[in-house]
């Protein structure tokens, strides 16, 4: 009897739990919301940051949501400007596009620099080559070509040769990966708007060809650029005339326009 009531009894642990029992696999608090990102460690980090005194149960919960909506928004954004420019994989290029183009998260992240994602050149369209229409004769396809860094940063000025230099000048005693993607990135913008502004100077002066007076003008014109290079010579730029307008010769207004001198008389007949 006791033998048999002794079997029938289970051994329970100091917190209720049977022992010898198969443990329950714990749910994390991610898969109890539904969601991908590491509800606990952004908890932890709220709580870190020292935010606010208390922090509630559902604000990590809260935040990330807001973070992987965010995040899936702009993955499926940069995933088709990937697939627009016949491309497998994400880079910081797709990511700038997919932000820049799209209005809501462009005002959003208004102020944030996307590392390695380059420059949203704005050209004059007047200053593009024009296409041409008849395309020559196709050639036999090439062996695949060396992809440069500047393609992969999305670039036109040569990433490499920009970090050769940095290397040459001996600025530092290291140069970062990044330093000339973001150095070239920088001159490239640099570039792009003193054309854009020099390109509006020569077509206010119908001029087809920018030549360095039009650059002096866009530079001097510019506040933000004029500052920037305030102590710039440009060769062959001119100058900029500071005349006081006492000295200028005043427009004169035409005076009320006098009347046209009456026609010449017929001649008359000669006598007979």
């Amino acid at each position: 009897m006791d033998a048999a009531s002794g079997a029938g009894k289970v051994k329970k642990g100091a917190a209720g739990r049977k022992v010898g029992g198969a443990r329950k696999k714990p749910v994390t608090r991610s898969v109890k919301a539904g969601l991908q990102f590491p509800v606990g460690r952004i908890g932890r980090y709220l709580k870190k940051g020292r935010y606010a005194q208390r922090v509630g149960t559902g604000a990590p919960v809260y935040l990330a949501a807001v973070l992987e909506y965010l995040a899936a928004e702009v993955l499926e954004l940069a995933g088709n400007a990937a697939r627009d420019n016949k491309k497998n994989r994400i880079i910081p290029r797709h990511v700038l596009l997919a932000i820049r183009n799209d209005e809501e998260l462009g005002k959003l992240l208004a102020g944030v620099t996307i590392a390695h994602g380059g420059v949203l050149p704005n050209i004059n369209p007047v200053l593009l080559p024009k296409k041409a229409t008849d395309k020559a004769t196709k050639e036999p396809k090439s062996p695949k070509k060396s992809v440069t860094r500047s393609v992969k940063a999305g670039l036109q000025f040569p990433v490499g040769r920009i970090g050769r230099y940095l290397k040459k000048g001996r600025y530092a005693q290291r140069v970062g990966t990044g330093a000339p993607v973001y150095l070239a990135a920088v001159l490239e913008y640099l570039a792009a708007e003193v054309l854009e502004l020099a390109g509006n100077a020569a077509r206010d002066n119908k001029k087809n060809r920018i030549i360095p007076r039009h650059v002096l003008l866009a530079i001097r014109n510019d506040e933000e650029l004029g500052k920037l290079l305030a102590g710039v010579t440009i060769a062959h730029g001119g100058v900029l005339p500071n005349i006081n307008p006492m000295l200028l010769p005043k427009k004169t207004g035409k005076a009320t326009q006098e009347p046209k001198s009456p026609s010449k008389a017929t001649k008359s007949p000669k006598k007979a």
